[in-house]
């Protein structure tokens, strides 16, 4: 018996990545949603030292900062625009707002081809499917 148990530990070790080989994937559209670009020079988004667009909690300049934005956001659609905000989606599942002026249609210069949908994925959280 104690010969078969490191078998048995070879075998789990080995099928376990094929457990995980799925990976995350795109579950469902998520409606009432639409891909925006954030709507800043390509290069700041490479420099390393920018801040970034801030989502607020709320609808506010002073409202406290809830996250940091990615160059690709999850916006309400149509939009729900409050004091200059648009309202978004952040990547836990809660609501956030950004500067309107911040944002912009989704396009993809790289590909003119691209899709972008929101989507709830598999860990049960919103992405982009």
């Amino acid at each position: 018996m104690k010969a078969s148990l490191p078998l048995l530990l070879t075998a789990a070790c080995l099928l376990a990545p094929a457990a995980h080989a799925q990976g995350l994937r795109a579950v469902r559209p998520l409606d009432g949603y639409a891909c925006m670009n954030l709507a800043v020079p390509e290069a700041m988004l490479m420099d390393r030292s920018w801040a970034g667009v801030p989502i607020r909690s709320a609808p506010d300049a002073d409202a406290p900062q809830a996250a940091i934005a990615t160059p690709t956001v999850i916006a309400k659609a149509p939009a729900v625009i409050v004091n200059g905000f648009a309202q978004v989606l952040r990547l836990n599942g809660a609501t956030g707002w950004i500067e309107a002026a911040k944002l912009k249609p989704y396009s993809s210069a790289s590909d003119p081809y691209a899709r972008c949908t929101p989507s709830l994925m598999s860990n049960g959280r919103p992405g982009i499917g």
